[in-house]
């Protein structure tokens, strides 16, 4: 399979498990997270698409971080998303270990500096996902005016 065939795939199964994820979020914070997660996925996947049929390609950054800020100001804990946010961020250390082991044995600079978006991209939601995390644990440590 061509490594661009296999970032799309990669890229579809982490829309996938993100839209799973959110479909058992109670709470909407954690919910839009999700989401936009999902979004994020769908973008990269456009992106492989665009470099596989062209060469051509437009790369636009994350804004999932920023907005996850606001979305957690009014969250409960809920001991069960634990699971959930640990197992996903195995995903995006997967998804980083395999983009930044295509950039370097990429067929083409294009290909090489869209692997290293990606990794980029998928450093961002892992470290979204690890701080949403630590706050699920401890978020009297995160917020001790809660």
């Amino acid at each position: 399979m061509h490594p661009l065939d296999y970032a799309m795939q990669i890229e579809q199964e982490g829309k996938a498990f993100y839209l799973k994820q959110a479909s058992m979020m109670e709470d909407s914070g954690f919910r839009e997270v999700f989401e936009r997660l999902a979004e994020e996925e769908e973008k990269h996947y456009q992106l492989l698409k665009g470099i596989k049929g062209s060469g051509l390609y437009e790369t636009v950054a994350s804004t999932t971080v920023e907005r996850a800020k606001e979305l957690f100001s009014n969250s409960i804990k809920n001991p069960s998303y634990i699971a959930i946010y640990e197992q996903a961020i195995e995903f995006e250390e997967k998804s980083l270990d395999l983009y930044r082991k295509m950039a370097q044995e990429a067929f083409s600079e294009r290909e090489r500096e869209a692997f290293l978006f990606l990794e980029r991209e998928e450093e961002g939601h892992r470290a979204l996902l690890m701080r949403t995390l630590q706050w699920l644990k401890s978020p009297e440590e995160q917020y001790p005016y809660l």
